[in-house]
């Protein structure tokens, strides 16, 4: 699952469709996606991404111009698409858009959307919204979520290690004893819910005994970890944020009850409240915004001297 939706555009004047590029960026973004484009200047480009199996399989949509510069025009290039990946959606599109209907009946391709280059964010647009509705149901907005929510935690993962492998001893001594302290206090805890445990009366009591060094755990480590550094202070805030809003609808959505009606499914928290798809849009929006954040501070760190 990704939040990503990946564009290939076989463009050879690639500045004359940056407004168009913006446009759509935007309205992708309003869905909580983060749109990805791949640019190709001809046929023979495009080709070669399409003939990569990996690539390939995560390429959403590809945008085609009929008239490039470089080599054959795009009415060619349909051709080379749809001998490869018989069932992608493509837009064929043109700054004068009144022969490519034309243009399409001779290459004789079908499965084919045709497009102004002006209008051609609002054709994109409608695909991704098809593409969207399509897949996500509410129960691929929980994967989604669960998906991006796993990619931080690795950010977080890669992040501490980096900053561990990279300072001195007394840095490492230092992160060394705030996890220890941690440890002691979450030995505490869970020593005190041993005891609890042990006078349950019922099965549901055993729920809400999650005690382990958590991805919760982790997090705050590292916003320790970047305090010693220093220089963290904005990011700082948005990973407290994180921490204390997304999070907790995080751990809600893995242990949701599927509820299903006829073909109608609906996900339920423990106090019987349903997640709305609108809430789940919200949702992707935030993690979006989240992740987009912790890709930076551990960019910021591969370059960062220590």
């Amino acid at each position: 699952m990704r939040l990503d939706f990946n564009i290939l555009w076989v463009e050879d004047l690639q500045e004359s469709v940056q407004a168009q590029k913006e446009k759509l960026e935007r309205l992708i973004r309003a869905e909580g996606f983060r749109l990805k484009v791949q640019f190709a200047i001809s046929v023979e480009e495009a080709k070669r991404y399409i003939s990569d199996n990996v690539f390939a399989d995560h390429v959403d949509l590809i945008l085609m111009d009929y008239n490039l510069d470089a080599g054959p025009n795009g009415d060619e290039g349909l051709k080379e698409v749809r001998r490869v990946l018989p069932y992608k959606d493509v837009i064929f599109y043109s700054a004068q858009a009144n022969n490519l209907r034309e243009y399409l009946k001779a290459a004789d391709v079908s499965g084919i959307y045709l497009s102004s280059r002006d209008d051609l964010p609002d054709t994109a647009d409608g695909i991704f919204q098809t593409l969207v509705k399509k897949v996500l149901d509410i129960d691929h907005s929980r994967g989604l979520v669960m998906g991006a929510t796993s990619d931080i935690d690795h950010y977080v993962n890669d992040s501490l290690l980096h900053l561990f492998e990279n300072n001195d001893v007394e840095f490492q001594k230092e992160i060394v004893k705030k996890i220890i302290e941690r440890v002691a206090k979450i030995k505490i805890a869970f020593d005190a819910n041993v005891e609890e445990l042990q006078k349950i009366n019922h099965i549901s009591e055993l729920f809400d005994k999650h005690l382990v060094y958590t991805s919760s755990d982790r997090l705050h480590l590292l916003r320790k970890a970047l305090k010693l550094v220093g220089g963290y202070v904005e990011q700082d805030k948005i990973m407290l944020e994180y921490a204390e809003k997304i999070m907790p609808k995080r751990n809600d959505l893995a242990h949701v009850r599927v509820a299903i009606d006829g073909f109608s499914r609906k996900l339920l928290n423990k106090k019987g409240e349903e997640f709305t798809c609108e809430e789940m849009r919200g949702l992707r929006l935030a993690l979006l915004e989240k992740q987009e954040i912790f890709e930076q501070i551990f960019s910021s760190l591969q370059v960062k001297p220590n």
